[in-house]
């Protein structure tokens, strides 16, 4: 492995770990082994499986950094993979059954130039971004489908698109409208994201880089994706200073996993070595949530006098 960005642990007990496979990207940036995927089971802790990128999918200049991995009703060999290319701007899907992988392009994994300006505790710097976040929705009983919630890091916009549309090598060509952009931005201003995940029930959760936050938004609620419906689960300027990576784990009571490391102090400053830099926050999904928008308890009720207003109901299950 050259150089790890992020992981993910699927429910058959495996973990894939996305090797980039680049070094020196805070200076010039060098393909030094071809970007993989490397399979591990997490009862042995042995390496079990392993797919390197084709060259025809990678660009001069990609950084693959982010991976989230489909698998349903159990059928561990039928998994899919999705991976982003932040930097140039890409998704690349794995198909394990068929070991083999296609690379999808859209106009919604592109930056926001408007969004590329981020601030934070004093540093102010430019990033440009591209896709990055993704979230899985739960198993659409009617459909069958799932739907991919995804974002640019340097946006204040969410997107989503049926899997079903990229799962089919071609069908994400034939059919770019089925990719859409979720209702308004979810700020004005600081509303980048990174990572984000997706709890049973629907809810999503994602980092704000910029506001030493955790955000959350629950699907289910008829408002849409509205600022009014834009939840903060966590605050703190002193153990949220940029949270960059986010997991919810498939135990039957999920909790979420924030990872904090102030890469841009690091990138731009210097990191204190009598602090905590680096910090991993855990906790239970409903507890995160309970009291904010993204409860499944809270109704969301606009007004005439004000269009962000909202009533919370106890409602019997």
């Amino acid at each position: 492995m050259t150089s790890v960005f992020r992981i993910a642990v699927d429910p058959c007990g495996r973990l894939w770990v996305l090797d980039s496979g680049v070094v020196d990207t805070v200076d010039t940036v060098k393909q030094a082994c071809p970007p993989q995927i490397l399979v591990f089971d997490l009862t042995t802790d042995a390496l079990i499986w392993r797919y390197r990128l084709p060259e025809d999918q990678l660009k001069e200049g990609s950084l693959f950094s982010n991976i989230a991995v489909d698998v349903r009703d159990g059928s561990c060999d039928d998994a899919h993979v999705y991976i982003t290319d932040v930097w140039r701007f890409g998704l690349v899907v794995y198909k394990l059954r068929e070991n083999r992988s296609w690379r999808i392009t859209h106009h919604f994994f592109y930056p926001d130039p408007m969004a590329a300006q981020y601030e934070l505790h004093g540093l102010t710097f430019s990033w440009t971004d591209g896709l990055f976040g993704l979230s899985l929705s739960p198993l659409d009983p009617k459909t069958g489908d799932r739907t991919l919630f995804f974002h640019p890091m340097s946006s204040f916009r969410e997107f989503s698109v049926p899997t079903s549309v990229i799962r089919n090598e071609t069908a994400s060509d034939a059919h770019p409208d089925a990719f859409s952009p979720l209702g308004e931005p979810r700020y004005a201003t600081k509303g980048q994201s990174s990572a984000s995940a997706m709890d049973k029930r629907g809810v999503m959760f994602y980092n704000l880089v910029t506001r030493d936050s955790v955000g959350c938004w629950n699907s289910n609620q008829p408002g849409g994706y509205i600022p009014a419906l834009q939840g903060v689960v966590a605050h703190s300027n002193v153990t949220l200073v940029f949270p960059n990576d986010l997991k919810i784990d498939h135990e039957r009571r999920q909790s979420v996993w924030v990872l904090s490391n102030r890469l841009p102090v690091y990138l731009y400053s210097d990191l204190d070595p009598k602090e905590y830099n680096f910090r991993i926050m855990t906790a239970f999904v409903d507890e995160a949530a309970q009291g904010t928008v993204c409860d499944p308890n809270f109704m969301y009720v606009p007004s005439a006098e004000e269009h962000n207003i909202g009533s919370r109901l106890n409602c019997p299950f």
